[in-house]
């Protein structure tokens, strides 16, 4: 036979299709142990921490989770060792779970608590032609002091206290 119809083996080193099938046959096994955790989450994690975090994913039996602020990501990291009993009583086994932050995962029910968007919704803000006067001490005032409390904020503070 001619050397030169004789396939090239090892030039750029294929692996076997066998190989090929059986890496993603074990990439879909941890999809679906994930996709059966984001079912489970909300029992799993409990509703507080439920709202805070989410599975990112499975590789090599690591568990990694991401979570939004500090102080859930410590919350978590205290109470790992339960979740992975729990998350062992569905029937997946980890070797590990890791935590990371991310400042990306909002929850909905937040308000905006951006300095900016707050002064700017204040009601002592003066918009455009938005003063009146105060009812007790004649001064004039911003529209939406008066709105939220029938006066001037100065008045509101002496009758407050």
């Amino acid at each position: 036979m001619d050397k030169k119809y004789l396939p090239i083996v090892n030039r750029r080193n294929p692996h076997p299709l066998k190989n090929c099938l059986d890496n993603f046959k074990k990439s879909c096994g941890e999809l679906d142990k994930l996709s059966e955790i984001n079912e489970k989450w909300k029992n799993l994690i409990g509703l507080e921490l439920f709202q805070e975090c989410k599975p990112l994913n499975i590789e090599k039996k690591i568990l990694t989770i991401a979570v939004n602020h500090p102080q859930w990501r410590q919350a978590l990291i205290y109470n790992k060792h339960k979740l992975k009993e729990r998350i062992e009583k569905i029937g997946i086994t980890l070797n590990e779970i890791k935590i990371i932050q991310n400042y990306e995962i909002k929850n909905k029910n937040i308000k905006a608590t951006n300095a900016k968007i707050v002064w700017a919704k204040h009601p002592s803000r003066i918009h455009q032609n938005n003063m009146c006067i105060c009812t007790l001490c004649n001064s004039p005032t911003p529209e939406g002091e008066i709105k939220r409390w029938g006066k001037c904020s100065f008045c509101f503070r002496k009758t407050k206290n």
